[in-house]
Parts: C-alpha cells; sequence; structure tokens
C-alpha cells in the first residue's frame, strides 16, 4: 500500500461502491434466473400456477393480519425504554456461561464454534479465578449443560442438573441471546436479585455499520436486540478488542439509552481445532490438495462482507497470467449468495483449480489448512478473523484484507492487501509465490481456547473492563 492513504470519506464511498456492485451482480442473476423461467417448459407451468399461488399467499396473509395482535402492526421500539438504576453488586462468585441458543440450534458457523470451544474449555480441570461453567435454560429455570460438554469431548461431569442461583453469580450469554432474551428474562430477574450482573458477549457491529450485508431478517432483529441487551447488561464482553472499542465509540456517538457505568472488555478467540487432521479425508477433499500446484484456502460462510468474488476475480486474473494455483473454498451458503455460487459452479476451472465444499468436518479442515500453501481472507467486515489464528497455530502464512480487527489478530504475521481490491489480492499472491514477501506466522496471534476461556473469566473475576461508560 502507498503511505498516503486514502481519507476515510473516499474509503467509505469505495465500500459502498462494492457493496452495490455485489448486490447488482445477484440482481443481474436473479433477472436471468427468471427470464430463464418464462421462456422454458418449466416457466410456462410457473406462469400457471403462479395466479394461484399468489391468491393463496393474499388469503393467508389477511387471515394472519385478522389474528395478529393490534400491538404487533406497530411495535414501539426498544430503545424508548429508560435504563435501570445500577444497584450494588456483590464481588464475582461463579461465571454461569449460557449456551442455551447453541444447544437448541447449532449452524455450524463460527460464533457456535466459540460457544463450544469455550464450553468445553471450562470444564477441563484448570483453576479459574472463580468457577466458571455452562448452562442453559429451559422454560425460564436454569441446568448445567454437562450433556453439552460432554459430546464436544470436554470431562465428564455427570448428568444435568438444575442451578441454583447464587449471591454473586455472574451470568455471560455467550451463545447467540438474540433468539433468547426473552425467554432469559426470569434469569436476569432472579440474578440481580442475589446481586449478581448480566454479561453480553458481543461478536461484532455489522448489522448497525454495514447492513447491506446482512440479511433482511438479521438487521431489524439485531437492532431490537443490542437496544434491548444496553439496558438489560451490566457488561459486555467482546471477541476483539477492536469490536469492544467500536462498541463504546458506537454507543456514545449514537446516544444510545444503556444502563448506568456500563462496562465493555474483551477476549480474544482460541483456535486449536479439537480434531487432528484426518489421516483419509475424502477423496474430493484429498484431490483439491494434491498434486504441484499449491493450493490456497479460504474459509467462511459464503456472504457479501466475506469477499469470495474479490478472491475469484483474483484467481481468474492469476490463471489468465499463467500462474498454475489452486484456490480451494470452504463454507455453508450464507444469504445474497445465489450470483457468486452460480459463478463458481459454472467457472471452467470448477472441479479442476477451483473447489467448494460446504459440509467438512473439522478433521478435513485441518487437513485442508496442513496441505495448503496459505490462506487467503478478503473480508471487509469481521469480529475477529478465526481463520487468521487457526492457519497460524497450524503453521500456515495469511494473506488478508486490510482492517483493523484482521490487523490485531495477524499482527506483524500476516500479508495485508488493500480490502476489495482483486487486483491488489492477485499482486499480494503474486509476490508471495515468488518469494517477495513472506508472512511468518509465528508473528500471528497465538491463543488456544484454554487461554481464551482464562480470559473470560479473569476479565469478570478481576473487574479488567477496557472501558465504563457514564
Amino acid at each position: 500500500m502507498s503511505d498516503e492513504s486514502p481519507s476515510k470519506d473516499a474509503e467509505r464511498i469505495r465500500l459502498l461502491e462494492f457493496q452495490l456492485d455485489h448486490l447488482r451482480a445477484e440482481l443481474l442473476h436473479l433477472t436471468h434466473e427468471r427470464y430463464r423461467l418464462i421462456y422454458s417448459a418449466s416457466g410456462h407451468l410457473y406462469r400457471f400456477l403462479r395466479p394461484i399461488e399468489q391468491r393463496l399467499a393474499d388469503a393467508g396473509g389477511a387471515l394472519l393480519a385478522r389474528l395478529r395482535p393490534k400491538a404487533e402492526e406497530t411495535p414501539a421500539p426498544v430503545a424508548a425504554s429508560a435504563p435501570v438504576a445500577a444497584t450494588q453488586a456483590l464481588p464475582a462468585k461463579r461465571l454461569l456461561i449460557d449456551v442455551t441458543g447453541t444447544v437448541k440450534r447449532d449452524a455450524g458457523t463460527g460464533i457456535q464454534r466459540v460457544v463450544k470451544e469455550v464450553a468445553r474449555a471450562c470444564p477441563s480441570g484448570a483453576v479459574f479465578d472463580i468457577p466458571a461453567f455452562a448452562v442453559r435454560c429451559d422454560a425460564g429455570r436454569l441446568y448445567t449443560a454437562n450433556a453439552f460438554t460432554a459430546a464436544l469431548g470436554g470431562s465428564e461431569t455427570g448428568p444435568d442438573t438444575e442451578v441454583a442461583i447464587e449471591p454473586g453469580d455472574r451470568f455471560l450469554t455467550l451463545s447467540d441471546s438474540w433468539n433468547a432474551f426473552e425467554e432469559l428474562a426470569p434469569v436476569f430477574e432472579r440474578i440481580r436479585a442475589q446481586g449478581g450482573e448480566i454479561v453480553t458477549c458481543i461478536f461484532d457491529l455489522i448489522p448497525e455499520l454495514y447492513p447491506h450485508a446482512c440479511h433482511e431478517v438479521t438487521v431489524p432483529r439485531y437492532r431490537a436486540w443490542l437496544r434491548k441487551a444496553l439496558l438489560e447488561s451490566d457488561a459486555f464482553l467482546a471477541i476483539s478488542r477492536t469490536v469492544a472499542e467500536e462498541l463504546a465509540d458506537y454507543v456514545v456517538a449514537s446516544g444510545l439509552p444503556h444502563r448506568p457505568e456500563l462496562k465493555i472488555g474483551w477476549f480474544q478467540c482460541g483456535a486449536d481445532l479439537a480434531a487432528p487432521a484426518t489421516r483419509k479425508p475424502r477423496e474430493k477433499i484429498a484431490v483439491a490438495v494434491a498434486g504441484d500446484a499449491p493450493a490456497f484456502l479460504m474459509v467462511g460462510t459464503i456472504e457479501p462482507r466475506k469477499g469470495h468474488r474479490v478472491a475469484l476475480d483474483a484467481f481468474d486474473a492469476l490463471w489468465k497470467q499463467g500462474v498454475d494455483a489452486r484456490f480451494v473454498i470452504v463454507g455453508r451458503r450464507g444469504w445474497f449468495e445465489e450470483a457468486i455460487v452460480t459463478a463458481i459452479r459454472s467457472h471452467a476451472e470448477f472441479g479442476r483449480r477451483l473447489f467448494w465444499f460446504d459440509d467438512v468436518d473439522d478433521g478435513e479442515l485441518s487437513y485442508l489448512y496442513d496441505n495448503s500453501r496459505a490462506l487467503i481472507l478478503p473480508s471487509y467486515a469481521e469480529g475477529f478473523g478465526l481463520p487468521i489464528v487457526e492457519a497460524a497455530m497450524r503453521g500456515r502464512p495469511v494473506i488478508c484484507s486490510d482492517i483493523p480487527v484482521f490487523r490485531e489478530v495477524g499482527r506483524d504475521g500476516a500479508l495485508y492487501f488493500r480490502v476489495n481490491d482483486p487486483a491488489a489480492l492477485t499482486a499480494a499472491i503474486r509476490a508471495f509465490l515468488a518469494g517477495e514477501k513472506i508472512p511468518d506466522p509465528a508473528k500471528a496471534l497465538d491463543i488456544s481456547w484454554a487461554l481464551a476461556a482464562r480470559r473470560i473469566v479473569e476479565v469478570v473475576a478481576r473487574e479488567d473492563w477496557l472501558s465504563r461508560l457514564p
């Protein structure tokens, strides 16, 4: 990158243009699919059925409108409530780590990985400042999540039993609490009645800062959750220092109501994959990294902010320049991904030098890390960047976009390129292959899940918060 950085306004405009281009590609793809349906036999059949479908949808909508409570038609904004007055909390005695959301629905994303790894690490026999263990909520009552942690390979601690809330307990909503805040309300009341505190884990601010990168359902749900969480929580624990600083700045700049003396802290995710590299991966996995051509791995859900189109454009340029390299994508389908998925599957190199797997387990992921030349991570927005640490801990170099949280995680051990710039990524890969720029994985963040769990407990037990909002 040049020494003269563009202004923040210019970079924001460039980011908005990138998002617009992504949405335009998605729209063009859907328009093409519409035309294909119109001019195909199946399209003519669908055209006959469409009016029937529309009438059924209209009738169903009318019925729901009659049944829906009046209050639901115009929901009151969550932020309208006044902050609850602060009460004197007792010193922390135990940390109850809520995993309810992941127990009920494990989508296999990065959030669920954090929940499972921390839950696995806490009952491992390590001595922390205060006892810490996973719990789950059922019908307003708390139970240990022993079966959950045992299934993850954690230490056996017996059957699930009901948890009696004790004075000074801290309750950490580590799982995706935006789906369970109402269910947890009775627990919050009992925690506070015993002089305890509610600590909410926050993974990122992406739905607030980059709404166009998110599914349409996510943004209003997240915004309602954040405003409620700010009123319900005594503290927030972010998965990176970058997110903690973003949250503090955003709450102040937006004037969002929150509990008095709101505490904001951070920890960093571990990256030691529980499963060792499998010795006999499925044939399609082995084939993807076999041979002399260097393989570059990209790990993450296929969604707009992850930069799959940037990476594919970069490899297209490399292949046209005669560079024999492989591009291996690992990740499930997310949202606004129809166009890029079609571009991947219909690509001339698909199955030859371009591969995509949406069903890789931890053992196969470890195998792919071990047999790749480097990790590619072209996201323009993240809460942490877990693949950077996973790759570095397995000795794999990382080539990633130059965003603040990646600088926090990659440190001096990653090779950075200008965000959302395929040509810059192409140049970075060429420089890496030529030996001109070689990132050192040993200089990237090196932290295990055991250390991550210890950090979580220490922040809460020692009141080691980054900031406190008035």
